[in-house]
């Protein structure tokens, strides 16, 4: 049983990702005041037309965070609060995308800002909105109420390519 929370996507049989965006808009709104692919900390992706079965991605709060272990400012850029949550702290991030490469996930659940600048470059991640006292800002928006915080397991696992595969 794992015991950091994270975000899940509920089953079909309960409610179904109608592919909106609305969980993407509301977290850039949230954090940034601002929309767009570089400002993102959950991502849609959506699927084919035929099934119309899109799903969320978000960081799962794993247990052992490579993301934090790669992490050449571990503790200034990325942190773990008193709760576990692992997040970055921005003003220390140098964007050199290390957290991003030991992401356990395909595609990695952790959003890099390109920029030709190096002082813009920074990592995203979802951190559950810690503080926000409504809890993260995707759940609350979701039109759909096809997400959640969960402390199980994701209904997911890793394939050996790094691709998540419905258990």
């Amino acid at each position: 049983m794992k015991e950091l929370p994270h975000i899940v996507q509920y089953p079909r049989e309960y409610s179904q990702c109608t592919g909106c965006h609305s969980c993407e808009l509301a977290c850039s709104l949230t954090r940034e005041g601002v929309t767009g692919p570089d400002y993102g900390r959950i991502f849609c992706q959506l699927g084919d037309l035929k099934s119309m079965v899109h799903t969320v991605l978000s960081c799962q709060q794993c247990e052992d965070h490579p993301c934090y272990e790669a992490c050449p400012k571990k503790d200034q850029a990325m942190c773990i609060d008193e709760n576990g949550i692992v997040y970055i702290n921005e003003e220390f991030c140098i964007g050199c995308g290390l957290c991003q490469k030991a992401c356990k996930y395909t595609p990695s659940r952790i959003n890099l800002v390109k920029s030709k600048d190096r002082a813009k470059r920074k990592a995203k991640k979802c951190d559950l909105c810690r503080n926000r006292p409504e809890g993260p800002a995707c759940v609350q928006y979701c039109p759909a109420l096809c997400l959640g915080l969960s402390t199980d397991e994701p209904p997911y696992e890793i394939n050996e390519k790094g691709e998540c595969v419905v258990k």
